[in-house]
């Protein structure tokens, strides 16, 4: 009997056939999970995992075919798993070779090392007789802080995230490791008859050593108060071995006023600026005004005073954000002709051209500028996360955002926008990770469980969406039935295309107004969003 040519056995093998039905199928299998991943959001490298699992699988096939084409004809042979083996071994490299998932950001961002000694102040104790004093207590922490900010030998923790300690005090090796520092500074304060009392000491808080401490009695005068900080920064580079350069050292040692009252009304508004509460942004607006009325070439009172105004607009639904971003603007061009090298005021200034003006690239000229006074402001890199963010830079963003909170890392701001940030990124993964992240260290803070909630609706996880923003209308206080309704309806929208329309009830959640637009354009509602 003639040998058949390859041509027969091509045919008889029927080759092009199963070549074919295979094309025919992947490229059914390829459009499903382009579907299936455009509602589910599924990461790149799924779909890199499975094209290339579709190009190797043609060639097994054809193998297959060759050998098996002839039904009944062919066994198994040695050279047929020999190359469906070898076939398979070049898929598990290339998967292997494949870049993992941009989701996977850590939650959590661990302190890196940077070389310099690491240290927290903790929350001074207020030993003064007057509780209405604690002002001053808070006010020479958060200016001890900002002494050793400035010694760029050091890596000094924000104050926000140590505030917790005093409600919640814990074993020293314990907050080293959530601050990610290794010495801390306890100390008191006591205020009275015009006399100051200061005690320090120094602690290696992994070791749980003291290092150093002493006391300090002096009459309360800006050039006393400047004195103790100046001292206690030269014991604390002398103790961690770290590095002061004269430049520094003249820096630590300004006195910011001559003034004493003017000083004494800066530390109440920067007491009160820090609750963010309508009520004390007044309050803190006016003890700014008074220490400029005392002192006007008070540079700090005026970088305070455009603090207050550029937030004011989030905090408070009676003020007029123009008028406000005006007087911002002016407060911190002040405070900056006063002393050019204010990070403070750069930073203001910055935030206020970004949300008053859109003046884009002269916010990120003076929120760069800020970084560049001072590396260790967190508020600053806060900001222009913020910027970076608004005009789609994410990768920037996502590094600025991290960086504040490596330096002020239990932060509720610093932490809230990195997961906004993540989530605008469409990282929706890392963003639940980081919202989980939140929920740990702020379970009563509602925005933690409203994040969580969005994120869960967007990636196509109904049933979680509502359980969280049921937890999160809970402790916000209010009825979670007009939420469901409202997530119900988005989760059919981003499904189908389906417009929904709120119903009445949920005018309610319209005040702030721009709440009201958000909830339509959720469910598709762009007239009801627009108007």
């Amino acid at each position: 009997m003639p040998q058949s040519t390859p041509l027969q056995r091509l045919k008889e093998r029927k080759l092009v056939q199963w070549a074919l039905a295979y094309l025919a199928g992947a490229w059914v299998l390829a459009e499903a999970a382009d579907v299936i991943g455009g509602r589910w959001n599924l990461p790149d490298a799924l779909y890199q995992g499975l094209f290339v699992l579709l190009g190797v699988g043609f060639f097994v096939t054809l193998v297959l075919a060759w050998y098996h084409g002839e039904q009944g004809r062919q066994r198994v042979s040695g050279p047929e798993l020999l190359m469906v083996a070898a076939l398979l071994v070049v898929a598990g490299a290339a998967l292997a070779l494949l870049p993992g998932s941009d989701d996977r950001a850590p939650p959590a961002p661990s302190q890196p090392d940077t070389g310099r000694p690491s240290i927290a102040v903790l929350p001074l104790d207020n030993f003064s007789p007057d509780p209405a004093d604690a002002y001053f207590a808070d006010g020479m922490q958060e200016q001890l802080v900002s002494t050793l900010a400035k010694i760029g030998g050091l890596s000094v923790r924000g104050r926000t995230s140590v505030m917790r300690y005093r409600e919640h005090p814990k074993p020293l090796p314990e907050i080293a490791e959530e601050l990610g520092v290794r010495y801390v500074i306890e100390g008191s304060v006591r205020i009275t008859g015009g006399q100051v009392s200061f005690t320090a000491q120094l602690l290696d808080a992994v070791r749980d050593e003291h290092l150093w401490a002493d006391e300090y009695d002096r009459a309360f005068s800006v050039d006393q108060v400047v004195s103790i900080h100046r001292e206690i920064a030269g014991h604390v580079v002398g103790e961690v071995q770290a590095v002061l350069t004269p430049e520094e050292a003249a820096r630590i040692g300004a006195e910011p006023t001559a003034s004493t009252a003017a000083y004494e009304e800066y530390l109440r508004g920067q007491f009160r600026w820090r609750t963010r509460s309508a009520e004390d942004l007044e309050g803190a607006v006016e003890h700014f005004q008074r220490a400029i009325q005392l002192d006007p070439d008070f540079a700090l009172a005026y970088a305070g005073l455009a603090g207050c105004y550029a937030v004011s607009t989030y905090f408070s639904g009676d003020v007029d954000p123009s008028e406000m971003f005006r007087l911002g603007e002016n407060a911190a061009e002040e405070a900056l002709r006063l002393s050019p090298d204010l990070a403070a005021a750069h930073a203001a200034l910055g935030f206020l051209r970004m949300i008053g003006r859109r003046d884009w690239e002269g916010a990120e000229a003076s929120l760069r500028q800020a970084i560049a006074l001072d590396p260790e402001y967190a508020q600053a890199h806060h900001w222009l996360a913020n910027y970076l963010g608004y005009t789609g830079r994410f990768e920037e963003a996502y590094a600025e955002a991290q960086e504040a909170i490596d330096l002020d890392p239990l932060n509720f701001a610093h932490n809230h926008v990195y997961a906004t940030l993540l989530y605008a990124g469409r990282r929706f993964d890392a963003a639940k990770a980081q919202y989980r992240h939140i929920i740990d260290l702020f379970p009563d803070n509602f925005l933690g469980w409203a994040g969580l909630a969005e994120v869960n609706l967007v990636t196509g996880n109904l049933d979680e969406a509502l359980r969280y923003r049921a937890r999160s209308d809970a402790l916000f206080g209010i009825d979670s039935a007009s939420s469901a309704t409202h997530l119900r309806m988005a989760s059919t929208f981003h499904r189908t295309g389906t417009v929904g329309h709120l119903p009445p009830a949920f005018d309610t959640f319209g005040d702030p107004p721009d709440w009201g637009a958000s909830s339509a354009m959720w469910v598709g509602d762009t007239a009801t969003a627009l108007t």
